[in-house]
């Protein structure tokens, strides 16, 4: 760096030096994982996401840096505390970017050439690159060299005039003059210029991990400064302990905790550094940690489960034709994966196949046949209160008569719900007020305040609530009509969920409730404490007459009575059921009567169909942009000029957009494969394209409504979850989404 830019680091750095200089040592780390096989292992070398300038390094016991050449320690020995790297660059210009127009992109060398030369002959004087992209495996034919976007622009404009449409503003890292070294910064502000461009670092006592600035990692470092200028740390360790650090950044075992999607990923990611070795070998190191290549983020990460899929799947990789495949995996495919040529042109493997993310409905699907009674009743406040009625009498407050509408519809009586309240409250360990409600005509303000004093929350109405928030809590249409007395009563009990105002924007404090809407209001009380007596489970199958339900990883075999109540929860709100469609994976309620059978179910449908990867909360998507907005994103690839329409042209066996014209006042171009994505900053190629239009007939805004996120190919993330749920292997999974290969090695012990 020049010396003002080494200066201003410096400086930034002072402060914290000067704290660290007289402050305790650092927390220790978390101590290193368990071991998973003594069993040897290749080492390979990540490149680290960090600050292009300096990094903090440290570990517990202290570190030693070494040179690249020698081995021996600069400066120290060992540093106690940890050490600032700082790079350093002398009579060189600063590192910045530079703009190249892209004009193609060819998996083979020679097509690229002779792109080039025919590039050469169409613009004499204008320099054309080959550029290798390692994690794309492309070279890419690249046309001048700019320092700034709009110069690029204008060259657009002029290639697009001999017909060229499929062009993209690319920018790349510029290389420096001068000579590139590593400072050293210790905890004393002292500092020493190493006559290296790089380093290396070790802990100074054997299997401590190295911290990162705030990240944690195994094995060794080496720091080096770029050809740009930039400083890169290099991580290197064991393959199986690098995986450790990746499988659970890439499917979060606490959101996916299924352990054969678990093996799956870590089988793909497995073949993944295999066959990647070395793609980024110019700059020192094998893989980037970022999703440009798979997500890295070292020990600290690390997870039980993720490692114990690790562990039983040493070894394993995916082969087509008696070699590693190069894996691709996506996180949600949005119900069907493309053909890997159509987004990326050099990704022609035979494995990466388009394939549904559908199960086979008919063989692993069920309808379960329900009583005769299905339909809704609908209460006052608008919603059906069937499933409430049901789970009151399995629990013995109401009698059978509680499911019929007639009884539910009538007025309730003072000495009813007391009778009801007293027996529900019972199950929690409560007794209700003894000077409940008079008999006569009974209002809902009576019932909150007897709700209130009989659950004890005399003093969490006055703690948890001011005088001065009641007219904000309580601004409905007729607040003025509930008695001062009852206003807490009423805010505490719509504050916890428990009662709720009526659709037209009314509290109805004078309103006499029905039988079917005290019944709610106790069964949310008893939600609330948790006290219905229903388990959450997964629906894993059934077994003649008996369904297959697992719960905290035990699958139980229940037989479904005769006369059992199902329902069917779409948004929140449950109705009753003729009959339930069951996949594997469904998430479902129940309640077992006491003599082992089910006579409550509820199945939660999920609002994503029943494709595999419906668990992902990207499954369904929308974006939108004014056109000005949009112009601007656009225009930072591809220079159109004023934005006019964007439309697909082609789609790919999935449905995704493999092309994609933009017009604009400059001319038509054409965009295809990932680069679609990346145009217009969406999620996934999986989309439609709607507008809206001003007066004047142009478009105002664009509004893209997709599925899915990633680029679509190989294994689906989500995906493997969900066939996981349905009780599919790691080789089920890895089978179904990379066509044709074999899973060759064997785990190792």
């Amino acid at each position: 760096m020049t010396g003002s830019r080494r200066a201003s680091v410096i400086l930034a750095l002072l402060p914290l030096a000067l704290c660290l200089a007289g402050a305790a040592p650092e927390p220790s780390p978390p101590p290193p994982g368990p071991v998973l096989s003594a069993a040897p292992t290749r080492k390979v070398r990540i490149g680290l996401t960090t600050d292009a300038v300096k990094v903090r390094v440290s570990a517990e016991g202290g570190i030693v840096v070494r040179d690249p050449v020698k081995k021996q320690p600069i400066w120290k020995a060992k540093f106690e505390v940890g050490i600032y790297l700082v790079s350093e660059l002398s009579g060189g210009a600063e590192p910045g970017l530079i703009y190249r127009v892209q004009v193609a992109s060819f998996a083979d060398k020679d097509q690229a050439e002779a792109k080039k030369r025919e590039i050469e002959a169409l613009l004499p004087g204008e320099k054309v690159v080959l550029i290798w992209h390692p994690d794309r495996r492309s070279w890419r034919v690249r046309v001048g060299e700019f320092q700034a976007r709009e110069d690029a622009a204008a060259l657009v404009q002029r290639l697009n005039e001999e017909g060229l449409t499929e062009l993209w503003i690319a920018d790349e890292g510029r290389a420096v003059a001068g000579r590139r070294r590593i400072r050293l910064v210790d905890n004393r502000w002292r500092n020493f210029l190493t006559g290296h461009d790089r380093v290396l670092i070790r802990p100074a006592r054997a299997g401590a991990l190295l911290r990162v600035d705030e990240g944690l990692y195994r094995g060794g470092l080496e720091a080096r400064v770029t050809r740009a200028g930039n400083l890169q740390v290099i991580n290197e360790l064991d393959m199986e302990e690098y995986l450790r650090g990746v499988v659970p950044n890439e499917m979060g075992p606490g959101v996916y905790p299924e352990l054969q999607a678990l093996k799956a990923q870590a089988i793909a990611a497995r073949t993944y550094i295999i066959a990647n070795l070395g793609m980024f070998g110019e700059d020192g190191y094998d893989v980037c940690d970022s999703p440009q290549c798979q997500v890295y983020k070292g020990a600290g990460t690390e997870h039980p489960l993720t490692d114990q899929a690790v562990q039983e799947t040493r070894g394993l990789v995916l082969t087509y034709g008696g070699q590693p495949i190069h894996a691709l995996y996506t996180s949600t495919c949005g119900g069907h994966t493309e053909d890997g040529q159509l987004i990326f042109p050099e990704e022609k493997g035979p494995y990466l196949k388009g394939v549904p993310c559908y199960p086979e409905v008919e063989a692993e699907s069920r309808t379960i046949a329900g009583r005769s009674w299905v339909d809704a009743v609908i209460l006052e406040d608008g919603s059906p209160v069937n499933e409430e009625a049901t789970l009151l009498k399995t629990l013995g407050i109401v009698g059978p008569e509680g499911l019929q509408r007639s009884f539910l519809m009538a007025p309730a009586g003072a000495g009813e719900v007391e009778r009801w309240s007293a027996f529900a409250f019972g199950l929690l360990g409560k007794t209700p007020v003894q000077d409940g409600l008079k008999e006569g005509n009974l209002q809902m303000h009576d019932l909150a305040g007897y709700f209130v004093r009989s659950l004890g929350w005399d003093e969490k109405i006055k703690l948890s609530l001011d005088e001065r928030d009641l007219p904000y809590l309580l601004a409905f249409k007729d607040r003025d009509e509930v008695p001062k007395e009852a206003q807490r009563p009423y805010a505490v009990l719509i504050l916890e969920g428990i009662l709720q105002p009526f659709r037209d924007n009314t509290l109805r404090p004078n309103h006499h409730p029905t039988r079917g809407l005290v019944l709610r209001l106790l069964f949310r009380i008893l939600d609330y404490y948790g006290a219905l007596d229903t388990n959450k489970a997964t629906y894993r199958g059934h077994d003649g007459d008996s369904i297959l339900l697992e719960v905290k990883q035990d699958v139980k075999a229940l037989p479904l009575n005769s006369d059992a109540a199902l329902y069917r929860s779409f948004r929140d709100v449950s109705y009753p059921a003729p009959g339930l469609p069951l996949v594997l994976g469904d998430r479902v309620v129940y309640h077992a009567a006491r003599d082992g059978g089910i006579d409550y179910l509820k199945v939660i449908a999920n609002q994503r169909g029943v494709s595999d990867d419906r668990y992902s909360s990207a499954f369904r998507w929308e974006q939108r942009y004014t056109r000005t907005e949009l112009e601007a994103l656009v225009g930072k690839r591809v220079n159109a000029g004023r934005l006019q329409d964007i439309e697909p042209t082609r789609r790919g066996v999935s449905g995704r957009v493999v092309e994609m014209k933009i017009t604009g006042s400059r001319g038509a171009f054409y965009i295809r494969g990932f680069k679609i994505r990346t145009a217009l900053g969406i999620r996934e190629n999986l989309f439609t394209v709607d507008r809206t239009r001003g007066p004047d007939g142009e478009v105002e805004s664009f509004i893209f409504s997709g599925k899915g996120w990633g680029h679509g190919l190989g294994l689906c993330q989500v995906g493997a979850y969900g066939m996981a749920l349905r009780g599919k292997s790691f080789e089920d999974i890895l089978h179904h989404y990379y066509t044709g290969v074999e899973i060759a090695g064997r785990p190792q012990p």
